[in-house]
Protein backbone atom coordinates (compact mmCIF):
# COMPACT_ATOMS: atom_id res chain seq x y z
CA UNK A 1 0.00 0.00 0.00
CA UNK A 2 1.33 3.42 -0.52
CA UNK A 3 0.61 6.18 1.37
CA UNK A 4 0.93 10.02 0.89
CA UNK A 5 4.06 11.89 0.92
CA UNK A 6 5.09 13.32 4.65
CA UNK A 7 5.36 17.01 4.06
CA UNK A 8 6.01 19.40 7.09
CA UNK A 9 5.98 22.93 7.55
CA UNK A 10 7.62 24.62 10.47
CA UNK A 11 6.87 22.75 13.48
CA UNK A 12 3.39 21.27 12.48
CA UNK A 13 3.09 18.04 10.30
CA UNK A 14 0.57 18.82 8.33
CA UNK A 15 -2.35 16.37 8.19
CA UNK A 16 -1.58 13.18 7.31
CA UNK A 17 -4.93 10.49 5.80
CA UNK A 18 -4.32 7.16 6.08
CA UNK A 19 -7.01 4.61 5.89
CA UNK A 20 -9.55 6.00 8.74
CA UNK A 21 -6.46 7.26 11.11
CA UNK A 22 -5.89 10.81 10.90
CA UNK A 23 -2.82 12.50 12.04
CA UNK A 24 -2.65 15.83 12.46
CA UNK A 25 -0.40 16.77 15.09
CA UNK A 26 3.42 16.18 15.81
CA UNK A 27 3.71 12.13 17.19
CA UNK A 28 4.72 11.38 20.82
CA UNK A 29 7.89 9.80 20.69
CA UNK A 30 9.04 7.03 22.63
CA UNK A 31 12.26 5.08 21.92
CA UNK A 32 12.75 1.74 24.19
CA UNK A 33 16.62 0.37 24.09
CA UNK A 34 17.50 -3.10 25.72
CA UNK A 35 20.85 -3.82 26.52
CA UNK A 36 22.76 -6.21 25.34
CA UNK A 37 19.40 -7.95 23.90
CA UNK A 38 20.81 -10.68 21.19
CA UNK A 39 19.20 -10.71 17.63
CA UNK A 40 18.17 -14.67 18.88
CA UNK A 41 15.98 -13.43 22.16
CA UNK A 42 13.23 -12.31 21.10
CA UNK A 43 10.00 -14.55 19.54
CA UNK A 44 8.91 -12.46 16.67
CA UNK A 45 12.38 -13.43 15.25
CA UNK A 46 11.90 -17.01 13.62
CA UNK A 47 15.45 -17.57 13.34
CA UNK A 48 16.27 -17.10 17.25
CA UNK A 49 16.51 -19.36 19.63
CA UNK A 50 13.02 -19.51 20.30
CA UNK A 51 12.78 -20.72 24.06
CA UNK A 52 10.72 -18.11 25.21
CA UNK A 53 8.16 -15.38 24.25
CA UNK A 54 8.25 -11.93 24.09
CA UNK A 55 4.95 -11.47 23.65
CA UNK A 56 4.92 -7.67 24.29
CA UNK A 57 7.67 -7.20 21.98
CA UNK A 58 5.99 -9.16 19.41
CA UNK A 59 3.23 -7.05 19.68
CA UNK A 60 5.15 -3.73 18.37
CA UNK A 61 6.46 -5.99 15.54
CA UNK A 62 2.86 -6.78 14.25
CA UNK A 63 1.64 -3.08 14.95
CA UNK A 64 4.23 -1.99 12.70
CA UNK A 65 7.56 -2.74 10.80
CA UNK A 66 10.77 -5.34 12.04
CA UNK A 67 14.14 -4.30 10.11
CA UNK A 68 15.59 -7.64 9.51
CA UNK A 69 18.91 -6.03 9.47
CA UNK A 70 18.54 -3.52 12.15
CA UNK A 71 21.91 -2.26 13.26
CA UNK A 72 23.30 -0.86 16.58
CA UNK A 73 25.13 1.71 16.75
CA UNK A 74 28.19 0.53 18.10
CA UNK A 75 29.22 -2.92 19.23
CA UNK A 76 29.45 -1.59 23.49
CA UNK A 77 26.64 0.39 24.98
CA UNK A 78 28.27 3.82 25.91
CA UNK A 79 29.10 4.94 22.06
CA UNK A 80 26.08 3.21 20.82
CA UNK A 81 24.20 5.53 22.73
CA UNK A 82 25.56 8.34 22.18
CA UNK A 83 25.64 7.81 18.43
CA UNK A 84 21.65 7.56 18.91
CA UNK A 85 21.41 10.38 21.14
CA UNK A 86 23.22 13.03 19.13
CA UNK A 87 22.73 11.30 15.42
CA UNK A 88 25.78 11.33 14.34
CA UNK A 89 28.45 8.74 14.13
CA UNK A 90 30.23 9.16 17.57
CA UNK A 91 33.41 8.78 16.20
CA UNK A 92 32.70 12.20 14.51
CA UNK A 93 33.77 13.64 18.34
CA UNK A 94 36.53 10.66 19.39
CA UNK A 95 33.40 8.60 21.14
CA UNK A 96 35.49 4.95 20.50
CA UNK A 97 34.68 3.13 23.38
CA UNK A 98 33.01 2.86 27.11
CA UNK A 99 34.70 5.80 29.10
CA UNK A 100 37.20 4.36 30.97
CA UNK A 101 40.74 4.90 32.84
CA UNK A 102 42.20 6.32 29.59
CA UNK A 103 42.13 9.65 28.28
CA UNK A 104 43.38 11.63 25.83
CA UNK A 105 43.85 14.58 27.47
CA UNK A 106 43.43 13.99 31.43
CA UNK A 107 42.55 17.48 32.11
CA UNK A 108 39.44 17.41 29.12
CA UNK A 109 36.35 15.86 30.31
CA UNK A 110 35.21 12.01 29.83
CA UNK A 111 31.80 12.08 28.09
CA UNK A 112 29.81 13.35 25.32
CA UNK A 113 31.16 16.19 24.48
CA UNK A 114 29.21 19.77 25.85
CA UNK A 115 29.71 21.43 22.40
CA UNK A 116 27.36 18.45 20.92
CA UNK A 117 24.00 18.66 21.05
CA UNK A 118 21.46 16.00 21.87
CA UNK A 119 17.92 14.63 20.61
CA UNK A 120 16.40 15.99 23.70
CA UNK A 121 17.98 19.65 22.90
CA UNK A 122 16.83 19.50 19.79
CA UNK A 123 13.00 18.48 20.83
CA UNK A 124 12.82 20.39 24.45
CA UNK A 125 13.31 23.64 21.90
CA UNK A 126 11.07 22.23 19.51
CA UNK A 127 8.19 22.19 22.32
CA UNK A 128 8.14 18.38 23.38
CA UNK A 129 8.48 17.59 26.96
CA UNK A 130 11.34 15.33 26.95
CA UNK A 131 12.25 12.55 29.23
CA UNK A 132 14.54 9.92 30.12
CA UNK A 133 14.38 6.71 32.12
CA UNK A 134 16.88 4.16 33.18
CA UNK A 135 20.55 3.72 32.07
CA UNK A 136 22.73 7.03 30.81
CA UNK A 137 25.95 5.64 30.68
CA UNK A 138 27.35 9.06 28.79
CA UNK A 139 29.76 11.30 31.15
CA UNK A 140 30.17 10.66 34.96
CA UNK A 141 30.24 14.10 36.21
CA UNK A 142 26.89 15.12 36.23
CA UNK A 143 27.52 18.38 33.56
CA UNK A 144 27.02 15.29 30.92
CA UNK A 145 24.15 13.93 32.63
CA UNK A 146 20.97 13.78 30.74
CA UNK A 147 19.07 16.59 32.90
CA UNK A 148 22.08 18.82 31.46
CA UNK A 149 22.04 16.97 27.90
CA UNK A 150 17.79 18.56 26.77
CA UNK A 151 16.06 15.61 29.26
CA UNK A 152 13.54 17.41 31.40
CA UNK A 153 12.84 14.83 33.61
CA UNK A 154 15.04 12.01 34.58
CA UNK A 155 14.99 8.67 36.51
CA UNK A 156 17.89 6.43 35.95
CA UNK A 157 21.69 6.09 36.66
CA UNK A 158 24.93 7.08 34.90
CA UNK A 159 26.88 3.76 34.91
CA UNK A 160 27.51 0.56 32.38
CA UNK A 161 25.53 -0.91 35.16
CA UNK A 162 23.51 -1.12 38.77
CA UNK A 163 21.92 -3.53 40.89
CA UNK A 164 18.48 -4.92 40.33
CA UNK A 165 17.55 -4.79 43.55
CA UNK A 166 19.47 -1.06 44.42
CA UNK A 167 16.05 0.13 44.95
CA UNK A 168 15.93 -0.57 49.13
CA UNK A 169 19.08 0.36 49.80
CA UNK A 170 19.50 3.55 46.86
CA UNK A 171 20.10 6.08 49.79
CA UNK A 172 22.87 4.55 50.74
CA UNK A 173 24.28 2.32 47.65
CA UNK A 174 28.14 2.57 47.72
CA UNK A 175 28.54 3.03 44.44
CA UNK A 176 27.00 6.70 43.12
CA UNK A 177 27.23 5.98 39.69
CA UNK A 178 24.95 3.12 39.99
CA UNK A 179 22.72 4.23 42.55
CA UNK A 180 19.27 6.05 41.22
CA UNK A 181 18.93 9.76 40.79
CA UNK A 182 16.51 12.74 39.32
CA UNK A 183 16.76 15.84 37.46
CA UNK A 184 17.55 17.66 40.51
CA UNK A 185 20.83 15.54 40.88
CA UNK A 186 19.42 13.77 44.01
CA UNK A 187 19.05 10.40 44.69
CA UNK A 188 15.79 9.44 44.70
CA UNK A 189 14.37 7.70 47.85
CA UNK A 190 14.49 3.65 48.89
CA UNK A 191 12.11 1.76 46.22
CA UNK A 192 10.47 -1.52 46.73
CA UNK A 193 10.72 -2.54 42.99
CA UNK A 194 13.44 -4.60 41.08
CA UNK A 195 14.64 -1.57 38.88
CA UNK A 196 13.75 -2.98 35.22
CA UNK A 197 9.99 -2.93 36.99
CA UNK A 198 10.50 0.54 38.65
CA UNK A 199 12.07 1.57 35.19
CA UNK A 200 8.24 0.48 33.53
CA UNK A 201 6.55 1.82 36.40
CA UNK A 202 8.21 5.53 35.85
CA UNK A 203 7.54 5.00 32.08
CA UNK A 204 3.97 4.50 32.71
CA UNK A 205 3.77 7.70 35.39
CA UNK A 206 5.43 9.84 32.40
CA UNK A 207 3.07 9.27 30.31
CA UNK A 208 0.00 9.90 32.81
CA UNK A 209 1.43 13.27 34.27
CA UNK A 210 1.69 14.56 30.57
CA UNK A 211 -0.99 12.87 29.06
CA UNK A 212 -3.21 16.00 28.94
CA UNK A 213 -0.23 18.40 28.22
CA UNK A 214 -0.89 20.19 24.88
CA UNK A 215 2.89 19.51 24.61
CA UNK A 216 3.63 16.25 22.52
CA UNK A 217 5.90 14.20 24.71
CA UNK A 218 9.38 12.20 23.87
CA UNK A 219 10.57 9.33 26.45
CA UNK A 220 13.47 8.04 26.21
CA UNK A 221 13.47 4.42 28.13
CA UNK A 222 16.67 2.79 28.38
CA UNK A 223 16.34 -0.72 30.07
CA UNK A 224 19.33 -2.19 31.52
CA UNK A 225 18.12 -5.87 31.19
CA UNK A 226 19.15 -8.15 30.02
CA UNK A 227 22.75 -6.71 30.96
CA UNK A 228 24.54 -8.06 34.04
CA UNK A 229 24.51 -8.21 37.01
CA UNK A 230 22.57 -11.56 36.41
CA UNK A 231 19.78 -10.73 38.80
CA UNK A 232 16.11 -11.72 38.25
CA UNK A 233 13.11 -12.25 40.94
CA UNK A 234 12.31 -15.73 42.23
CA UNK A 235 8.72 -15.31 40.65
CA UNK A 236 10.55 -14.53 36.83
CA UNK A 237 12.96 -17.52 37.94
CA UNK A 238 9.98 -20.13 38.68
CA UNK A 239 8.09 -19.18 35.41
CA UNK A 240 11.16 -20.85 33.31
CA UNK A 241 11.92 -23.83 35.60
CA UNK A 242 12.07 -25.65 32.43
CA UNK A 243 15.34 -23.84 30.82
CA UNK A 244 18.08 -26.29 32.43
CA UNK A 245 21.00 -23.67 32.41
CA UNK A 246 21.03 -21.22 34.89
CA UNK A 247 22.46 -18.33 33.08
CA UNK A 248 20.39 -18.91 30.53
CA UNK A 249 17.30 -19.02 33.26
CA UNK A 250 18.33 -15.31 34.75
CA UNK A 251 18.58 -13.95 31.62
CA UNK A 252 15.03 -15.11 30.35
CA UNK A 253 13.93 -14.33 33.59
CA UNK A 254 15.59 -10.78 32.88
CA UNK A 255 14.16 -10.23 29.32
CA UNK A 256 10.66 -11.23 30.65
CA UNK A 257 10.51 -8.60 33.16
CA UNK A 258 11.54 -6.02 30.76
CA UNK A 259 8.53 -7.67 28.49
CA UNK A 260 6.01 -6.99 30.88
CA UNK A 261 7.02 -3.43 31.49
CA UNK A 262 6.39 -2.99 27.44
CA UNK A 263 3.19 -4.15 27.84
CA UNK A 264 2.45 -1.80 30.50
CA UNK A 265 3.81 1.21 28.27
CA UNK A 266 1.68 0.25 25.43
CA UNK A 267 -1.24 -0.57 27.44
CA UNK A 268 -1.32 2.84 28.88
CA UNK A 269 -1.00 3.94 25.70
CA UNK A 270 -3.98 2.55 24.66
CA UNK A 271 -6.19 3.13 27.59
CA UNK A 272 -5.49 7.18 27.54
CA UNK A 273 -6.14 6.77 23.27
CA UNK A 274 -2.23 8.07 22.66
CA UNK A 275 -1.51 4.70 20.60
CA UNK A 276 -2.63 5.84 17.29
CA UNK A 277 -0.56 9.15 17.62
CA UNK A 278 3.01 7.59 19.26
CA UNK A 279 5.87 6.83 16.79
CA UNK A 280 7.90 4.31 19.10
CA UNK A 281 10.84 2.23 17.66
CA UNK A 282 12.24 -0.79 20.03
CA UNK A 283 16.09 -2.21 19.95
CA UNK A 284 19.30 -2.60 21.80
CA UNK A 285 22.48 -0.80 22.15
CA UNK A 286 24.55 -3.51 21.05
CA UNK A 287 24.59 -7.33 20.32
CA UNK A 288 24.57 -10.10 23.09
CA UNK A 289 27.09 -11.33 25.16
CA UNK A 290 27.07 -14.88 23.54
CA UNK A 291 24.97 -18.34 24.81
CA UNK A 292 23.60 -19.21 27.42
CA UNK A 293 23.42 -15.27 28.79
CA UNK A 294 22.26 -14.27 25.39
CA UNK A 295 21.51 -15.03 22.13
CA UNK A 296 22.63 -13.88 18.80
CA UNK A 297 21.29 -16.43 16.37
CA UNK A 298 21.85 -17.49 13.56
CA UNK A 299 24.89 -14.95 13.41
CA UNK A 300 28.80 -15.30 14.70
CA UNK A 301 30.28 -13.08 17.02
CA UNK A 302 29.14 -11.18 20.07
CA UNK A 303 29.11 -7.92 21.72
CA UNK A 304 31.91 -5.94 21.24
CA UNK A 305 33.24 -7.91 18.01
CA UNK A 306 32.15 -6.00 14.62
CA UNK A 307 30.46 -9.63 13.62
CA UNK A 308 27.08 -9.44 12.81
CA UNK A 309 26.29 -10.79 16.54
CA UNK A 310 27.91 -7.92 18.30
CA UNK A 311 26.23 -5.24 15.90
CA UNK A 312 23.03 -7.08 14.60
CA UNK A 313 19.60 -6.76 16.82
CA UNK A 314 16.28 -6.48 16.84
CA UNK A 315 15.04 -3.43 15.64
CA UNK A 316 11.04 -2.07 15.42
CA UNK A 317 9.20 0.49 14.22
CA UNK A 318 5.73 1.40 14.87
CA UNK A 319 2.94 4.33 14.34
CA UNK A 320 -0.39 3.38 13.72
CA UNK A 321 -1.51 4.13 10.74
CA UNK A 322 1.51 5.75 9.12
CA UNK A 323 3.61 2.81 9.74
CA UNK A 324 2.43 -0.07 7.21
CA UNK A 325 1.59 -3.01 10.25
CA UNK A 326 2.94 -6.53 9.83
CA UNK A 327 5.58 -5.94 7.87
CA UNK A 328 9.17 -7.32 7.55
CA UNK A 329 11.87 -4.84 5.63
CA UNK A 330 15.54 -5.77 4.77
CA UNK A 331 17.03 -2.57 3.92
CA UNK A 332 19.96 -2.30 6.72
CA UNK A 333 19.24 0.74 9.20
CA UNK A 334 21.13 1.34 12.13
CA UNK A 335 20.58 3.45 15.87
CA UNK A 336 21.42 7.01 13.88
CA UNK A 337 18.69 6.17 11.68
CA UNK A 338 15.99 6.05 14.44
CA UNK A 339 17.52 10.06 15.76
CA UNK A 340 17.58 11.58 12.08
CA UNK A 341 13.62 9.69 11.79
CA UNK A 342 11.70 11.40 15.08
CA UNK A 343 13.61 14.38 14.02
CA UNK A 344 12.03 14.31 10.91
CA UNK A 345 8.51 13.31 12.32
CA UNK A 346 8.49 16.07 15.01
CA UNK A 347 10.36 19.10 13.66
CA UNK A 348 10.67 18.31 9.77
CA UNK A 349 13.47 18.47 7.78
CA UNK A 350 16.66 18.66 10.56
CA UNK A 351 18.94 21.82 10.63
CA UNK A 352 21.88 20.95 8.16
CA UNK A 353 24.16 22.39 11.02
CA UNK A 354 23.24 19.42 13.27
CA UNK A 355 25.57 17.51 10.64
CA UNK A 356 23.24 14.49 11.64
CA UNK A 357 24.35 11.26 10.03
CA UNK A 358 21.29 9.06 9.66
CA UNK A 359 18.60 8.78 7.43
CA UNK A 360 14.76 8.68 7.81
CA UNK A 361 13.32 5.72 7.82
CA UNK A 362 9.29 7.06 7.21
CA UNK A 363 9.47 7.22 3.49
CA UNK A 364 10.05 3.35 4.06
CA UNK A 365 8.82 2.26 6.70
CA UNK A 366 5.40 3.87 5.54
CA UNK A 367 5.77 1.51 2.05
CA UNK A 368 6.37 4.92 -0.13
CA UNK A 369 9.98 3.41 -1.37
CA UNK A 370 10.62 0.23 -1.98
CA UNK A 371 14.27 0.27 -0.46
CA UNK A 372 16.40 2.56 1.75
CA UNK A 373 19.09 4.01 -0.88
CA UNK A 374 22.31 2.07 -1.08
CA UNK A 375 25.00 3.22 0.95
CA UNK A 376 27.92 3.01 3.22
CA UNK A 377 27.49 2.09 7.29
CA UNK A 378 30.50 1.85 9.36
CA UNK A 379 31.40 0.35 12.98
CA UNK A 380 35.08 1.13 14.64
CA UNK A 381 35.67 0.15 18.46
CA UNK A 382 38.91 0.23 20.60
CA UNK A 383 40.15 -2.65 18.55
CA UNK A 384 37.30 -3.72 15.90
CA UNK A 385 36.29 -2.28 12.60
CA UNK A 386 33.44 -3.35 9.77
CA UNK A 387 32.16 -1.49 7.05
CA UNK A 388 29.05 -2.14 4.72
CA UNK A 389 27.32 -0.95 1.48
CA UNK A 390 24.69 -3.30 -0.18
CA UNK A 391 25.78 -6.93 -0.36
CA UNK A 392 29.23 -6.85 1.15
CA UNK A 393 30.42 -6.52 4.76
CA UNK A 394 34.69 -6.40 5.08
CA UNK A 395 35.76 -7.21 8.94
CA UNK A 396 38.81 -5.90 10.11
CA UNK A 397 39.22 -7.34 13.57
CA UNK A 398 41.31 -8.63 16.38
CA UNK A 399 38.75 -11.03 17.82
CA UNK A 400 38.42 -8.78 20.84
CA UNK A 401 35.83 -8.63 23.14
CA UNK A 402 36.39 -5.24 24.29
CA UNK A 403 38.86 -2.92 26.23
CA UNK A 404 41.68 -3.40 24.41
CA UNK A 405 42.44 -7.27 25.23
CA UNK A 406 43.65 -9.06 22.00
CA UNK A 407 42.72 -12.62 21.59
CA UNK A 408 43.76 -14.81 18.40
CA UNK A 409 45.19 -12.10 16.67
CA UNK A 410 43.82 -9.76 13.53
CA UNK A 411 41.52 -11.17 10.82
CA UNK A 412 40.29 -9.33 7.85
CA UNK A 413 37.93 -10.56 5.82
CA UNK A 414 35.17 -9.97 3.07
CA UNK A 415 31.72 -11.27 2.93
CA UNK A 416 28.70 -11.24 1.14
CA UNK A 417 26.72 -10.29 3.68
CA UNK A 418 23.16 -10.65 1.90
CA UNK A 419 23.80 -14.37 1.51
CA UNK A 420 26.26 -14.90 4.18
CA UNK A 421 24.78 -13.47 7.43
CA UNK A 422 26.60 -15.99 9.47
CA UNK A 423 30.11 -14.73 7.93
CA UNK A 424 31.59 -18.27 7.70
CA UNK A 425 33.09 -17.49 4.45
CA UNK A 426 35.62 -14.91 3.29
CA UNK A 427 35.89 -14.06 -0.19
CA UNK A 428 38.75 -11.44 -0.15
CA UNK A 429 41.03 -13.43 -2.48
CA UNK A 430 37.90 -14.04 -4.82
CA UNK A 431 37.24 -10.56 -4.86
CA UNK A 432 40.43 -8.82 -4.06
CA UNK A 433 39.53 -5.36 -5.44
CA UNK A 434 36.21 -5.45 -3.65
CA UNK A 435 38.06 -5.77 -0.16
CA UNK A 436 40.66 -3.49 -1.35
CA UNK A 437 37.92 -0.40 -2.30
CA UNK A 438 35.75 -1.18 1.25
CA UNK A 439 39.17 -1.11 2.92
CA UNK A 440 40.08 2.17 1.40
CA UNK A 441 36.95 3.87 2.27
CA UNK A 442 36.75 2.87 5.60
CA UNK A 443 40.14 4.34 5.92
CA UNK A 444 38.96 7.66 4.31
CA UNK A 445 35.74 7.91 6.57
CA UNK A 446 38.17 7.25 9.54
CA UNK A 447 40.25 9.95 8.64
CA UNK A 448 37.12 12.29 8.85
CA UNK A 449 36.69 11.79 12.72
CA UNK A 450 38.36 12.93 15.86
CA UNK A 451 41.14 10.65 17.59
CA UNK A 452 39.71 8.18 20.30
CA UNK A 453 39.21 10.58 23.85
CA UNK A 454 39.43 8.57 26.22
CA UNK A 455 38.24 4.47 26.90
CA UNK A 456 40.02 1.20 27.95
CA UNK A 457 42.53 1.03 25.05
CA UNK A 458 46.33 1.74 26.78
CA UNK A 459 46.65 3.98 23.11
CA UNK A 460 44.15 6.16 23.54
CA UNK A 461 46.75 8.26 25.81
CA UNK A 462 47.46 8.91 29.93
CA UNK A 463 45.97 6.83 32.55
CA UNK A 464 43.49 8.74 34.79
CA UNK A 465 41.73 8.14 37.94
CA UNK A 466 38.18 8.82 36.42
CA UNK A 467 35.74 7.21 38.79
CA UNK A 468 37.33 9.61 41.65
CA UNK A 469 35.99 12.75 39.44
CA UNK A 470 32.34 11.39 39.80
CA UNK A 471 30.34 13.91 41.88
CA UNK A 472 27.65 12.39 44.06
Amino acid sequence: MQFPSLITTGLTLLSLSVGSALATERPNIIVIKADDLGYGDVSYNPDGEGDFETPNIDRIAALGVSFTQGYAQHAVCGPSRAGFVTGRYQHRFGYFDNIGPIARDPEEGMGIPLNQQTIGNYLSEAGYVTGHIGKWHDGDEQEYWPYNRGFQEFFGFNNGAASYFVGPVNQTWDAPWSAIYREDGERVANFPEYLTQAFGNEAVDFIDRHKDSDQPLFLYLAHLAPHGPMEATEADLAKFEHIEDEARRTSVAMVHSMDNTIGDLLDKLEEEEMLENTLIFFTSDNGGEGYPHSSNKPHKGIKGTTYEGGLRVPYLMMWKGVVMEGVTLDSPATGIDISATLLNAAIGEPDPKWQLDGVNLLPYASGQTEQLEERFLYWQTAANSAIRNGEWKWVDTRNTLYRGHQKGGRVQALYRISEDPAETTDLSRQYPEVAENMRKEFERWQSLNEPARFGWNPAFGTRVGYRGKHKD
